[in-house]
């Protein structure tokens, strides 16, 4: 069993490589090409091994940072392909009832990670990583879970939602794979202070991909007047 694992590792740390790079390339190449479309596929199948290498290497390890960020990166990647599929919302389009499952789970997992960060807090004070990690990761996780429910019950008025939709979990699903991969390098070779290593990927990707949203916005607008 312990090789099983280790090799399970080895495949984990691969596909989350592979997922970084692909990832990038499809952030930064033209949306709607077939190098965007080839990359986010590669990109989207990656995360799907990240996330199973990682919930049964986190199992049997009995690491709970592990099994809870990989649920709260692969929802929100999920939920960006899934945002595909759901372009008619506006119009009434119902919802699978695998998109509840997955946004009710994924909320219950990141109120168990606000509850490890508050257990880290007692034990070590808020200044440790671990509970900076954990709150932080849980509060984001729970604000995705609302984000990507709310539009199943208060229907979207604008056509392009599944565009916002789909920038927006995909960016979010890469800064949380980032974020994790930078803490585990901190954590293993203490390569940067902790809390540089936590908010970095989210001081360079929520910037860029506010900028992404309203450039969305203005170019819809504008083909619509």
């Amino acid at each position: 069993m312990e090789k099983f694992i280790q090799y399970t590792l080895y495949l984990h740390i691969l596909v989350g490589g592979l997922s970084l790079l692909t990832g990038a390339v499809a952030i930064f190449s033209p949306k709607g090409k077939a190098t965007h479309t080839k990359a986010g596929r590669i990109y989207f199948w990656a995360m799907t091994l990240v996330f199973i290498t990682g919930i049964t290497v986190a199992g049997y390890k009995f690491n709970r940072f592990l099994f809870l960020i990989a649920f709260l990166s692969y929802y929100s990647v999920f939920s960006g392909v899934r945002s595909l599929k759901l372009k008619q919302l506006h119009k009434h389009q119902q919802p699978e009832w695998y998109d509840w499952a997955a946004g009710i789970i994924n909320g219950v997992a990141n109120l168990i990670f606000i509850g490890l960060g508050i257990y880290y807090i007692s034990l070590r004070g808020f200044a440790s990583g671990g509970a900076l990690l954990s709150i932080g990761f849980g509060v984001g996780g729970l604000l995705l879970s609302y984000t990507n429910l709310e539009p199943f019950i208060k229907r979207p008025k604008k056509a392009y939602h599944w565009y916002l939709s789909h920038i927006g979990n995909m960016m979010g699903g890469y800064i949380a794979t980032l974020t994790a991969f930078l803490s585990t390098m901190v954590t293993r070779f203490d390569l940067m202070n902790p809390f540089l290593a936590f908010a970095l990927p989210s001081l360079i990707g929520v910037p860029l991909l506010i900028f992404w949203q309203k450039r969305i916005e203005k170019n819809f607008q504008k083909s619509l007047s």
